[in-house]
């Protein structure tokens, strides 16, 4: 969980004020969200590996 980074990217997300007044950009989207649901997206991250792609059949081995 990136709970010490939580409150520096929902300061990061506000800095977007005019995104934030908007409802459909996702800064907006959150502001709207009760705080705990908020936390729940802002502290879960995805990562996707663009490249060296993993190679078929085997995620953990790399193509160079």
């Amino acid at each position: 969980m990136a709970q010490p980074w939580a409150a520096l990217k929902w300061r990061a997300i506000l800095a977007h004020r005019s995104e934030v007044a908007r409802v459909g950009p996702l800064p907006g989207l959150l502001a709207c969200l009760p705080e705990a649901e908020r936390n729940k997206i802002i502290h879960t991250e995805f990562f996707t590996r663009l490249s060296p792609a993993p190679a078929p059949g085997d995620p953990h081995r790399l193509i160079a």
